[in-house]
């Protein structure tokens, strides 16, 4: 690691931000003409670029595998890092289910919450249950919603549990589930630990220990689906949960 790259990529970071910033603002300043009433910022091409450029900005060099379901379906990955929504985003146009502090994280906050994330309070059982109507409406539109059945992030090394309440929202529309494995590694395919929000990590440590790395490699596989009309959100957990582990070698 050497701190003495992260000024120069802080600034990039920033001029992207900026940029992002002009893009989504003038969307949202002028809805007459960008239409915004009827779509998602998934939707602009402008958009899909700043996401693009954003993961670079990030010092991340992304590979993705696999082939992605159409639009309507739900997508769980595991959890390692608040990154993972930026990369997701940029492999495929989803929405996210966040937790609701994340709503008021610098940068990150404005992202999920511009692309029309549904914000879950974790904590309380029945208001996270009240929003699987919001997922099924979401998927019921046409549009892709992401999961991290895991709740939290861990280092990568390891999966946490799986837990199933917004799969609920599949097998009631009874769409297509897809897992997702998610991997940070070095040039030498070793595990990245660096890029991990686990623990007592703040947003800002993550952030310079991204930046301090020579090149944060991310690996997005997508894997065989699964048809939730046919089997329950256990099944569903257990099956995604199994090829994700087989996915990363855990």
């Amino acid at each position: 690691m050497s701190k003495l790259l992260v000024p120069p990529r802080c600034a990039r970071l920033g001029l992207n931000i900026l940029g992002g910033a002009t893009v989504i603002e003038s969307i949202h300043r002028f809805p007459r003409a960008s239409k915004i009433e009827d779509k998602e910022l998934n939707d602009y091409a402008p958009f899909r670029y700043w996401v693009k450029d954003l993961v670079r900005s990030l010092n991340v060099e992304l590979e993705v595998k696999g082939t992605p379901l159409a639009q309507g379906s739900l997508f769980l990955a595991n959890h390692v890092s608040w990154v993972d929504t930026v990369i997701l985003n940029h492999a495929e146009p989803l929405a996210f289910v966040s937790r609701h502090d994340v709503e008021d994280w610098p940068f990150i906050g404005t992202f999920t919450r511009r692309m029309g994330s549904v914000y879950v309070d974790r904590s309380n059982k029945f208001q996270a249950y009240r929003s699987i109507p919001k997922l099924e409406d979401k998927l019921r539109s046409g549009r892709s919603v992401i999961v991290f059945p895991e709740s939290t992030t861990s280092d990568g090394s390891h999966l946490l549990p799986f837990y199933g309440m917004f799969v609920e929202s599949a097998v009631r529309v009874g769409c297509q589930v897809q897992p997702i494995a998610l991997r940070y590694f070095d040039k030498s395919g070793n595990t990245m630990r660096e890029a991990a929000y686990a623990g007592d990590d703040s947003f800002g440590e993550t952030l310079v220990r991204i930046l301090s790395q020579k090149k944060v490699y991310a690996s997005i596989e997508f894997l065989e689906p699964i048809d939730a009309l046919n089997v329950d959100r256990k099944e569903v957990l257990r099956i995604s949960r199994d090829r994700i582990a087989r996915a990363l070698s855990l």
